[in-house]
């Protein structure tokens, strides 16, 4: 069953540059949607809202975990 969930996700400066979106849509099948944001020289600070199955969900965040980026469900987003 298809899900949305919202985040407030947090790219380190030596990560601002990586193609995320398009990793998250190959990789997990899931529709990532930028809501708000904040880009500097030394981090991206994204508010996200995430649609696709529950358990694709859970690896997409397990990857970008992995991969040093800070994730935190919200349920409202406000940067």
């Amino acid at each position: 069953m298809r899900t949305k969930k919202k985040f407030i996700i947090t790219f380190p400066k030596d990560l601002v540059k990586e193609p995320w979106n398009y990793n998250l849509i190959t990789r997990f099948d899931i529709i990532p949607n930028i809501v708000a944001g904040t880009i500097s020289e030394d981090s991206a600070i994204l508010g996200y809202e995430f649609d696709g199955e529950e358990a694709k969900l859970e690896l997409a965040i397990a990857y970008l975990r992995e991969m040093g980026v800070k994730v935190e469900a919200v349920d409202e987003i406000r940067l």
